[in-house]
């Protein structure tokens, strides 16, 4: 190893803190309370719908298992 060269493994972390500082700044940009509550929306519709579904599909089974174990319908 030569006397003026020093062995260090430093990073330069600027360059992260640069783009980090850039990818927040065109995120926030973009976010507006509109943007929010249609997330929010869809996040909520899709949740519903998902719940609806599993709900009519054990009432759908339930039903079926009934008409096939000899008791008949019932809604």
């Amino acid at each position: 190893m030569n006397e003026g060269q020093s062995s260090t493994n430093a990073f330069d972390f600027s360059v992260v803190k640069s783009g980090i500082e850039t990818v927040l700044a065109s995120f926030t940009a973009n976010l507006t309370v509109a943007n929010i509550a249609s997330v929010l929306g869809i996040v909520i519709v899709a949740c519903l719908t998902l719940y609806l579904f599993y709900w009519g599909a054990r009432k759908g089974i339930a039903m079926l298992q009934s008409a096939f174990s000899g008791h008949g319908f019932r809604v």
